[in-house]
C-alpha cells in the first residue's frame, strides 16, 4: 500500500514533537555508550588473557612486558605492566595525595602545659623542617648531607644507623625523580605534653617517589619510558628540649626497594620485571606483603624494614 507524501510529512511532525522522543533518545545514546565501554572492557580482558596463554604456553612473554599497548588506553593497562612517564602514578592512591611539603600540615599550635603558644609552634615547625629536608629535598634525594636539618636533633638520642636511616636518598647514576607529577606525601603530625612537662611530637608520614632509569635506553614502547615507584612511611615521636629535637621511638619501611642490594646509604627501586619477581619470590616463600595505605599500622620498631607491597 503506498503512502501519500502528505501522509508520511505530517507523521514525521507527529514525531518530532512527541514529548517522549528526547527521552527515547537518551536512553537509545545511553545504551550505545554502555556498549562502548564493555566491548572496551572486553578487549582489555582478551588482552590480558592472551598475554597469560603466551606466558604459559611459549613462555616468552613475561606478564609484565606489554603487548599491542598502543591499542589500549594506559589507564586500563594490567596491573603487571610497567608504570610509564606519562602514568607513573597510575592504579596508586597515592596518585590523589598532595604534592611534597604541602602533604606535612602543621596543626595549630595552642598554649600547652606550661608552654605558649610560640613554643609549641617552634617545635612543629622545627619537626615539619627536617621531614622536608630529610625527604622531600632535590638536593638531598641526590645524595647531599641535609645538614642544617639533621642539627635540629639532640645527637645523645641518635645513633649513626638511625640518623642515616632517617635521610631518604637516591643514586642520580642510577635513577632520578620524575619532576613533573612530583612526591606524593600523606601523614599526620600531633602534639602533646608529657608528664615532665615536655611538648611531644608525634609523626607518621609516607612519602611516594615516582622515578625514572637515568640510562633511557629501557622504553615500555619507542618513545614511552618505563617509571617505578617507591614508598617510604615513617612513624618517629620527638621530645623538645632545650631547643633540640630529641628522638624518641622510631620505626621506617621502605616498599618496592630491591632488598638484596647492598647497603650503600641509597635506594634501588624495583621496575615491573623486578616487582613481578620479587611478588613471585615472597609468594613462594609465604612472606607477608605490607599494605602501605595502611594507616592505622602500627611499623615495627627500628629503621630499614624493606617489605614486599601489595602496590605502591
Amino acid at each position: 500500500m503506498s503512502v501519500e507524501p502528505t501522509d508520511y510529512v505530517a507523521r514525521l511532525r507527529a514525531q518530532a514533537s512527541d514529548p517522549g522522543r528526547e527521552e527515547a533518545l537518551r536512553r537509545d545514546r545511553a545504551v550505545r555508550r554502555r556498549k562502548i565501554a564493555l566491548a572496551a572492557g572486553a578487549g582489555v580482558l582478551l588482552l590480558g588473557g592472551f598475554g597469560y596463554w603466551l606466558t604459559d604456553v611459549t613462555g616468552e612473554r613475561p606478564p609484565y612486558e606489554p603487548y599491542a599497548a598502543r591499542t589500549v588506553s594506559e589507564e586500563l593497562w594490567p596491573l603487571e605492566w610497567p608504570y610509564s612517564v606519562d602514568m607513573p602514578f597510575r592504579n596508586s592512591p597515592a596518585s590523589g595525595w598532595a604534592e611534597g611539603a604541602d602533604g606535612i600540615h602543621v596543626p595549630e599550635a595552642v598554649p600547652s602545659g606550661g608552654l605558649t603558644a610560640k613554643d609549641v609552634t617552634a617545635a612543629l615547625d622545627g619537626v615539619k623542617t627536617l621531614l622536608v629536608a630529610t625527604n622531600l629535598s632535590e638536593d638531598t634525594l641526590a645524595g647531599a648531607e641535609p645538614t642544617a636539618a639533621l642539627a635540629l636533633l639532640d645527637p645523645r638520642g641518635v645513633d649513626d644507623a638511625v640518623r642515616k636511616d632517617m635521610v631518604t636518598r637516591f643514586d642520580p647514576e642510577e635513577v632520578y625523580l620524575h619532576r613533573t607529577t612530583g612526591i606524593r606525601t600523606r601523614g599526620a603530625m600531633t602534639y602533646e605534653v608529657s608528664a615532665a612537662g615536655e611538648l611531644v611530637v608525634h609523626a607518621d608520614y609516607t612519602f611516594v617517589y615516582p622515578l625514572v632509569r637515568a640510562d633511557l635506553r629501557h622504553e615500555i614502547v619507542p618513545g614511552l619510558a618505563e617509571a617505578a615507584r617507591i614508598a617510604v612511611r615513617r612513624q618517629m615521636a620527638f621530645t623538645a628540649r632545650g631547643g633540640k629535637l630529641v628522638l624518641g621511638d622510631y620505626a621506617s619501611e621502605v616498599a618496592n626497594h630491591d632488598c638484596s642490594a647492598p647497603k650503600d646509604g641509597v635506594l634501588h627501586p624495583l621496575f615491573a620485571e623486578g616487582r613481578w619477581k620479587a611478588g613471585r619470590a615472597a609468594e613462594g616463600a609465604q612472606v607477608a606483603m605490607a599494605d602501605l595505605y595502611d594507616e592505622k599500622r602500627v611499623l615495627p620498631p627500628g629503621p630499614g624494614h624493606c617489605v614486599v607491597p601489595t602496590g605502591t
